[in-house]
Order: structure tokens, then C-alpha cells, then sequence
């Protein structure tokens, strides 16, 4: 009897199958090597970096090496003075005019600014009605272009056809239109008052972002411990924005001391240079005058000036930081 060798899938069980080939086990990828924090925020500060160094730090370190010499205004040849510039600028009556001149607009800009702007600031915060158009409106002027500002104003008081002098002779208040810009007695006040109208909003913005964050339990704390408004103004919204409100100061201060289109569109100067600022005397001396070293060593000391002038706010800035904690 013949033997069975199988059934077929005995058969095929027993016949091997081809085994695929082992893939290879993958190789660990290298982690990827790519810039860290430090030298991507370096790279990002570049460009700003080379912009204060070409538009900023290059004219300051020129203005420092001009002031010690006398520059030829067409052929800028240099005849070396020594320090003969600054004492020039010490013996030039027109020079110490301009600097007190500058002293009182600085002052009378950067007080009237911080005290109306903390004052619009605290309505705006006070949840009135309509409150956020009135952001928006207040805002206003500080957008306005200063070309703009100037010629609106000078329309406005020109002493021919000026609407603002009709309004002031209808209302009594004048028997002639007037021109504030022409008149040495009041040049700087109605200078002083057209910045204020256009740069009050910065310090509005300012302290109304740091309003905004004052806790409210602070407040309520206050009024439980008796203060009224007053007293809870004095001595919790206060010492709360006045951080914010000395960093504001602080760049008003620097921005009005060389602020130069306003004075320099409304009155150029005049009359019999009762306006005549520090800006505007640096201009007189480069290009009236054509005695570059000597509009240097101006700028110089005014730089030094304000500088001192920095170091005064940032102390401030630090004692008010540590008593709001």
C-alpha cells in the first residue's frame, strides 16, 4: 500500500517561505543646531543698533570734535580753537537769552502738560458717559502733523483776517485783532499753549495706561480707612502713575528742548528774537551766522544738560518704583 506523503497543507507548511530581507535599523537623527535666544535677539537689535549709530551716535561724536574748532561753512576745513567756542558762548548775550528762554518754555510746557494730562487722564477714567469717544477725540491733536497745527493757528490769529481775534473783539474781550505770535509779550505764552494743545494727549495716553492697571482694592481700602477722593488721589492713584507719569516727563522734557518746528513755523524767532530758543539759536549759528564750531559746542552743552537733567528723573523714577512695590 502506497504512503500517503501528505495533504497540502501539510505540504505547503512544510515548504519554507521566503523571508523578506531585515531593514536596516534607522539611524538617530542629529538634533538640529539653530540659533539660540541670545544671538537672535542680538541680530534683531541690529538694525536699530546701526540706525542710532548712523543717525544718533555718528552726529553727536562729529558735533563733539566741531565744537573744538573753527569750521570752514563750504570747504569744512578745521582751524583748532581749544575751548574757545564755550567760553564764546559763555560771553554772547544773544546765546544766554536763548538758553533762558528755553528754560522757561521747558518749564512751562512739561508742568502745564503733566498736570492737565493727569487731570483729562482721571476724567477718562472715571466710567462717564461717552468716555470713549472722548478718548478718541482727545487723541485728536496729537496726530495733527506740527506744519499743520502751525499754519492752522497762525490762520487762526492772523491780525487781518484771523477768526480767533474776531471771536476775542465780539466777545469784548479786545478792541483790535491781535496777533499773539507778534507781540514780544505774549510770543512764548501763546507758544507754550500751542504745544500743550498738541502734546498733552502723550501724557493722556501715558497715565491712562497706568490708571488702568491701579488695583481696586487699593482704592476701597482707602475709602474704608476714611480718605475722601483727595486723599485717596494723594496717596494711592498718585504715587500708582507717578512711575509712568516721571518716564513721560522725562521724554517731554528731552523732546521740547530740541523742539524746534513749532517755535520756528509760528514765530521763526521773532519779533527781536523774544522767541528764539536754543534750537532755533543753534540754526542761527550754522546757517545765519556760519560758524559751525560754535552751533556745536551749543548743542553739546544742551546734550550735557539734559543728560543731567535724565539723571535727576531716573532717581525719581526709582524711589517712585519702590514705594508702589
Amino acid at each position: 500500500m502506497t504512503a500517503v506523503t501528505g495533504s497540502p497543507r501539510a505540504r505547503g507548511a512544510a515548504a519554507p517561505s521566503p523571508s523578506r530581507p531585515a531593514r536596516p535599523p534607522h539611524p538617530e537623527k542629529a538634533p538640529r543646531r539653530g540659533l539660540s535666544d541670545r544671538t537672535l535677539g542680538t541680530l534683531m537689535l541690529l538694525p536699530a543698533l546701526l540706525l542710532l549709530l548712523v543717525f544718533a551716535a555718528y552726529p553727536f561724536l562729529a558735533s563733539v570734535f566741531d565744537s573744538f574748532f573753527h569750521v570752514d561753512f563750504l570747504t569744512r576745513e578745521h582751524t583748532f580753537l581749544g575751548l574757545d567756542n564755550y567760553r564764546r558762548l559763555w560771553e554772547d548775550p544773544a546765546v544766554r537769552g536763548a538758553f533762558g528762554r528755553s528754560v522757561a518754555w521747558v518749564a512751562g510746557n512739561v508742568v502745564i502738560q503733566a498736570v492737565a494730562g493727569v487731570a483729562v487722564a482721571l476724567l477718562l477714567n472715571a466710567g462717564l458717559r461717552g468716555q470713549t469717544l472722548a478718548r478718541g477725540l482727545v487723541l485728536f491733536p496729537y496726530v495733527v502733523p506740527a506744519v499743520v497745527a502751525a499754519m492752522v493757528f497762525r490762520f487762526a490769529f492772523n491780525d487781518t483776517s484771523g477768526m480767533a481775534g474776531h471771536l476775542l473783539r465780539t466777545l469784548g474781550l479786545t478792541d483790535s485783532l491781535v496777533d499773539p505770535f507778534a507781540d514780544p509779550a505774549t510770543v512764548i505764552a501763546a507758544l507754550v499753549a500751542v504745544n500743550c494743545w498738541k502734546y498733552v494727549p502723550f501724557i493722556v495716553i501715558v497715565v491712562l495706561a497706568r490708571l488702568q492697571t491701579l488695583p481696586g482694592e487699593l482704592r476701597e481700602a482707602a475709602a474704608l480707612d476714611g480718605a475722601g477722593r483727595i486723599g485717596v488721589f494723594r496717596h494711592v492713584t498718585l504715587p500708582w502713575i507717578a512711575p509712568a507719569l516721571i518716564v513721560a516727563m522725562l521724554m517731554r522734557t528731552i523732546w521740547t528742548a530740541y523742539d524746534f518746528d513749532l517755535p520756528y513755523l509760528l514765530s521763526g524767532g521773532g519779533p527781536m528774537d523774544t522767541s528764539t530758543t536754543v534750537p532755533l539759536e543753534i540754526r542761527k549759528l550754522a546757517f545765519a551766522d556760519q560758524d559751525l564750531g560754535l552751533a556745536s559746542a551749543l548743542a553739546v552743552c544742551v546734550a550735557i544738560l539734559l543728560v543731567a537733567g535724565a539723571r535727576l528723573y531716573l532717581r525719581a523714577y526709582r524711589a517712585g518704583e519702590d514705594a508702589t512695590g
